[in-house]
């Protein structure tokens, strides 16, 4: 899924409800719900991930959509909290993101830790699989109804 989507998603929670514990739980639960909806990512091979438990190896282009959906969500995150003015938007915005951030270290030792691999291996295996087709498509969609949220509520 699209880190923007995740970014929008945090956001938007946390510019409707004001208690900080709801806003870290609800952005966090979010993001593997938004996870299970079919969508691609760029040449993450998931089944030889479960199988093996071995990180995969990115293409250049798979690092580069990374690093450009990343800063997508991070100019999303910085003009919704310039439109809206609320700290608690960026709060759950980055809590959004967090579960993504977090399996960046599977590239590290931190891979041996078990509790750790379990969580990797989870949101691995949570992820909905569509093609990039149909994938832009349900993603712009859910994107359009996550902006329109914020001038609705």
């Amino acid at each position: 899924m699209l880190a923007i989507i995740h970014a929008l998603m945090g956001g938007f929670i946390g510019e409707e409800f004001h208690s900080v514990l709801f806003i870290i739980l609800a952005s966090f639960v979010l993001h593997f719900i938004m996870d299970m909806l079919p969508h691609w990512d760029a040449n993450f091979d998931k089944k030889k991930f479960q199988a093996s438990g071995e990180p995969p190896q990115l293409s250049k282009f798979a690092k580069a959509w990374f690093i450009i959906d990343n800063i997508i969500a991070l100019a999303v995150i910085i003009s919704l909290y310039q439109v809206f003015d609320n700290k608690k938007i960026i709060l759950g915005a980055f809590i959004g993101i967090l579960p993504d951030l977090m399996s960046l270290g599977y590239k590290t030792k931190l891979r041996k830790n078990k509790r750790y691999a379990k969580f990797v291996k989870f949101h691995s295996r949570i992820q909905g699989e569509t093609s990039w087709q149909k994938s832009l498509i349900i993603q712009a969609i859910i994107i359009a109804i996550i902006i329109s949220l914020f001038f609705i509520f």
